[in-house]
């Protein structure tokens, strides 16, 4: 019997089943389509998505193969323009403070190769036909492309298979929602005009939005245009194709500059859905990416929650197959999940709606005042930590999860406040420390484990850095893979085993390490406990609570 089946080779069941080889479970992936598209349909890979692609050693292929943006623009009718420069936020605490545009088939080789070193292949032409479940398995009938039908028996079905997701159908799980009215044009091609290389842009105008997106290689651009239906200047019928012709009209008509669009690889009319499923799981079955919830581009949030959502769910499943934890733990993707699933839909749903609205108040809110108030909003610090903490998905945390525990036992040291540090389900930041191969902090949790970080604390009097060196060897032991544990010294300038040194305190400060205290990372990142002081007892409760014994 299988661990695991997953359904869908895109970005997110690729992550899926790599995820789960990592962390060492038996699994499947089957796609229906017999070969990978070539049609690139999602394009930006945000910043919570490269720490992700670090962790599994894809950052750096990742990103010599895509292009950075180096500024986001609002540009409205008249010229009138708002410019945030992307990068070089200190506050977002990560290595990667920008968009990459990456191409979805270029991110889909890059996921497949990944899986094929763990000795796992993507089976193409092979569809989902139904299946049953019971409180032990899954049952799943698949079918060939030569017609030849296989039974296949497996622990839990992951339906990473789209908006037409079969695995949602067969769990009854209602995708509800709507189909948005307004006529949609997607086009990737090469654009001569006078606008910077690079840059992303939205141009709001009388007859819809222009969304620009740079893309790998010389001038070459993707273009969305997304116009109320009640602009009788194009009815065409959404299935009907798009010719050159017709795309340098929009362009003219809506781009408000001189521009010429030329040497077209894609072309495409389509609709835009907001969808979304009610649960995340049916007993054995679990949903993510498009399977579970779908939206408007606007942000390009869609494939990096799908690849996130994956990640989130692999460990626990991972886990509990294994027989570490009760099944209890995989109720919390849900509750972490979903949540974050439903809060882009209503976040994009209400960009889209001023964006792209079809009545007099919307066309005019469109064309003469957001870009004004975008300008004034470009240069104000609150407005820019809001918007980049959005679309970096830095900023996604799971507070009222289960997982998200914490307990601050005595007083506060040296004038620093436990509580000012990363709370429970906040993801971790990335800070510079020294180690045994590292520089950076988010190297000390790569793999797929759970990452004890004990602090000695800044007071003097803390605790002494050879007694928590002897705890963090004692429980490595006895969690094995489960658990790396690292000692964060504080004034330390040379580190010595199982320790991190903290040499100017700056991390100890920022976790609100005051006295000694430790937290427990999850292995997506996020911080699951944290507890002050430093008891053993009770720390090894938290570990076996949630690795097991």
């Amino acid at each position: 019997m299988l661990d695991a089946l997953v359904v869908g080779a895109g970005p997110t069941g690729l992550t899926m089943a790599s995820e789960l080889a990592r962390h060492g479970l038996r699994c499947r992936i089957i796609e229906q389509l017999e070969a990978p598209s070539p049609l690139s349909r999602a394009l930006a890979v945000q910043a919570r998505t490269l720490e992700l692609f670090e962790d599994l050693g894809l950052v750096e292929r990742a990103l010599a193969s895509g292009r950075r943006t180096n500024a986001f623009n609002v540009v409205g009718t008249g010229g009138v323009r708002a410019r945030v420069p992307l990068g070089g936020f200190e506050w977002l605490e990560t290595r990667y403070p920008y968009i990459l545009m990456l191409p979805q088939d270029a991110t889909e080789s890059m996921l497949t190769e990944h899986l094929g070193t763990f000795g796992v292949g993507v089976e193409r032409g092979v569809a989902l036909e139904r299946f049953t479940q019971d409180a032990e398995r899954v049952v799943a009938t698949l079918r060939h492309a030569d017609g030849r039908s296989e039974q296949v028996t497996a622990r839990w079905l992951l339906g990473c298979d789209g908006a037409r997701s079969r695995v949602r159908k067969g769990a009854d799980l209602p995708f509800e929602g709507d189909t948005y009215e307004d006529a949609c044009v997607l086009a990737d091609v090469h654009v001569e005009w006078s606008l910077e290389e690079g840059e992303v842009f939205i141009m709001p105008t009388l007859h819809g939005v222009v969304g620009v997106f740079p893309m790998p290689g010389d001038s070459r651009y993707r273009l969305f245009f997304i116009m109320p239906r009640t602009d009788e200047s194009d009815q065409a019928d959404d299935i009907e194709p798009l010719s050159l012709e017709e795309l340098q009209a929009l362009v003219d008509r809506m781009v408000p500059l001189p521009a010429r669009v030329s040497e077209p690889r894609w072309m495409s009319r389509y609709r835009l859905h907001r969808r979304g499923v009610p649960h995340y799981r049916r007993g054995r079955v679990f949903l993510a990416g498009d399977a579970a919830h779908i939206h408007s581009p606007a942000g390009g949030q869609g494939m990096n929650t799908g690849i996130q959502d994956a990640y989130n769910l692999a460990w626990k499943l991972a886990l509990v197959t294994r027989g570490r934890v009760p099944e209890a733990l995989l109720d919390t993707y849900e509750a972490e999940r979903l949540p974050v699933g439903r809060m882009l839909l209503e976040g994009t749903d209400r960009a889209f709606m001023i964006m792209a609205g079809g009545g007099a108040i919307s066309r005019l809110l469109r064309s003469l005042v957001v870009p004004r108030v975008a300008r004034k909003l470009s240069g104000v610090l609150r407005a820019q930590r809001f918007a980049s903490r959005f679309v970096s998905q830095l900023a996604i945390r799971y507070r009222e999860s289960p997982l998200s525990t914490e307990r601050l036992w005595g007083e506060d040291a040296g004038g620093v406040r436990m509580e000012q540090g990363p709370a429970p389900g906040s993801r971790v930041p990335e800070l510079p420390v020294k180690g045994e191969g590292v520089e950076r902090l988010h190297q000390v949790l790569h793999g797929p484990h759970h990452t004890l970080l004990l602090f000695t604390g800044l007071v003097p009097e803390a605790r002494g850095a050879d007694d928590l060196v002897a705890l963090a060897r004692r429980l490595e032991a006895a969690y094995g893979p489960f658990l790396k544990a690292r000692v964060v010294v504080a004034g330390a300038e040379a580190p010595a085993s199982h320790m991190l040194a903290d040499t100017d305190g700056a991390v100890h400060r920022r976790f609100g390490a005051g006295s000694a205290c430790f937290y427990l990372v999850r292995p997506d990142g996020y911080v699951g406990h944290r507890e002050r002081p430093i008891d053993p007892r009770r720390l090894e409760a938290e570990l076996t609570r949630r690795m097991g014994r």
